[in-house]
């Protein structure tokens, strides 16, 4: 049984075709600059070590670029599959489901039509997705798609921990509420938590921590989300690439009267000019974590922000949850830096964590227990795999139909 996962954008549409067998990608790719000139696809199939990189092809509109994607698969010469038939279903990855979609469901008119009037909660997202999904219907008329939501884990977070203390008509009228993100990976997690730690998901509290160009944490209790640091957008919480994170909404309306700045331009600025990018003038983790090990002092000041706000989350969330069994790391910086895995619950040993810092240095690129036998709370490192757990829903999803 194979599953395409796709992630949309409005330029660019990211895939891989899994073989669920034995959960392993058998192809991947990106179609880029779709809509331009510069229109290119990027390939790999994975069985037979065959690859386009950068190949320039007409992709005028997200149809085309469907047709492009769908023939590289079937390709006799680099393809990894020889018809449509072989693809049991298309799993679509969308950002924001509001209030409505509390699961992953079946693409049906409706679903479509109530992901459209959603966009005006995610803009820069949802948009590109609906074309992606309209386009794959159009030229794949037998496949069947279904779409998960990244903030549907989310649904199940109480009023007290998504209502905003502002005027409730704001609610009401704007649907203004936490909403929180990156809600595959989190469900991912938990189907990992539970066969390592064997233990029902539904028993589960654990606090995990999904570190990457953006940046969040959730509070799982009872195997639900509890609690997540991402609010009515992705800029909430923690220090990001290019994202403030938690500040003072008051430093808003200071920008605006001070610099004479549209509210566009200050969203352009805490969205696109923040984080690591604003405090230090290194976007990029790596780079940043280079130069602060260098003496670059304000890449210092940055490591040491990003760190402890970190910290700070998990501490509150454990306050919420009081007994937690599991704080998990995962997302690209996350899996990458024993370092920061470290600095972010160094010094926590009287709240029961304790890290056992070989372990920590040895865990990269595979799932590993980083805390030490005498600690209360297990720590781990596990990279999350949000396209297989789009892949699964899209399974569950058809075979309830």
């Amino acid at each position: 049984m194979k599953i395409l996962v796709i992630n949309c954008g409005s330029s660019t549409i990211k895939f891989q075709l899994i073989e669920m067998e034995k959960n392993e990608v058998i192809a991947k790719g990106r179609c880029d600059m779709v809509g331009y000139d510069a229109a290119n696809i990027i390939y790999k199939n994975l069985k037979d070590n065959k690859s386009l990189d950068e190949v320039p092809v007409a992709m005028p509109d997200h149809k085309e670029a469907m047709k492009v994607l769908l023939d590289v698969l079937q390709d006799d010469k680099i393809g990894v599959i020889k018809n449509l038939d072989e693809i049991y279903a298309v799993g679509h990855r969308v950002v924001h489901g509001g209030e409505k979609f509390k699961k992953s469901e079946l693409v049906t008119d409706e679903v479509l039509k109530a992901i459209e009037e959603l966009s005006e909660l995610a803009p820069l997202h949802n948009p590109g997705c609906i074309m992606g999904i309209k386009a794959i219907r159009e030229v794949a008329k037998d496949l069947k798609n279904v779409v998960v939501f990244d903030t549907a884990f989310h649904q199940t977070i109480p009023d007290f921990n998504y209502i905003y203390a502002i005027d409730y008509k704001y609610y009401e009228k704007y649907k203004i509420r936490r909403y929180g993100f990156h809600g595959t990976s989190y469900m991912y997690i938990l189907s990992r938590l539970e066969e390592i730690l064997n233990k029902p998901k539904e028993e589960i509290n654990a606090i995990v921590c999904h570190m990457g160009g953006g940046a969040s944490i959730c509070a799982i209790k009872d195997g639900k989300s509890y609690d997540t640091s991402m609010g009515f957008t992705p800029l909430e919480g923690l220090v990001m690439e290019t994202r403030s994170g938690d500040l003072d909404p008051a430093i808003v309306t200071k920008l605006m009267r001070e610099e004479n700045l549209s509210s566009d331009e200050v969203d352009n600025i805490l969205n696109k000019k923040s984080g690591r990018l604003g405090l230090c003038g290194i976007g990029d983790f790596r780079q940043m974590k280079e130069a602060a090990i260098s003496g670059d002092e304000m890449a210092i000041l940055t490591r040491n922000i990003q760190c402890n706000r970190t910290k700070k989350y998990i501490g509150s969330y454990m306050a919420e949850l009081n007994r937690v069994d599991a704080i998990v790391f995962t997302g690209g910086v996350a899996e990458n830096n024993d370092c920061e895995r470290k600095r972010c619950i160094d010094n926590m040993d009287r709240l029961g964590i304790i890290i056992d810092d070989e372990r920590n240095e040895k865990a990269r690129g595979s799932e590993a227990l980083i805390s030490s036998d005498d600690s209360q709370i297990k720590v781990y490192m596990i990279p999350t795999n949000e396209e297989l757990e789009i892949a699964k829903q899209t399974i569950e999803v058809v075979e309830k139909c």
